[in-house]
């Protein structure tokens, strides 16, 4: 099973808490649209240090394979064009087997 992690700070704007909800539900909509996702969850920080993020992704595949088809699926390359890269600041990801 692969384990693919994706943290996200958000770029300073008025809307952010709004834009950090919209790439949630649009990412955990995914779950539906592309069948290789065995899991998908989208949390909201709400620690304010520094050093946190504000979105976190945790998605669950079958294979690195899967994790391939999904991250080059086009409602996924949607997503990220429409929500998510144009709203933040910096990305952090990790992708392990376990």
């Amino acid at each position: 099973m692969i384990r693919h992690i994706v943290m996200w700070k958000m770029a300073p704007a008025e809307d952010k808490e709004e834009k950090a909800i919209a790439i949630k539900e649009n990412l955990e909509a995914l779950i539906d649209k592309i069948d290789v996702i065995e899991n998908i969850e989208v949390g909201l920080n709400f620690n304010d240090t520094e050093s946190a993020s504000d979105v976190v992704l945790v998605s669950t595949f079958k294979t690195v394979e899967d994790l391939n088809e999904y991250q080059n699926h086009p409602a996924h390359k949607a997503v990220g064009a429409t929500y998510v890269r144009p709203h933040v600041a910096e990305r952090r990801v990790c992708d392990y087997e376990f």
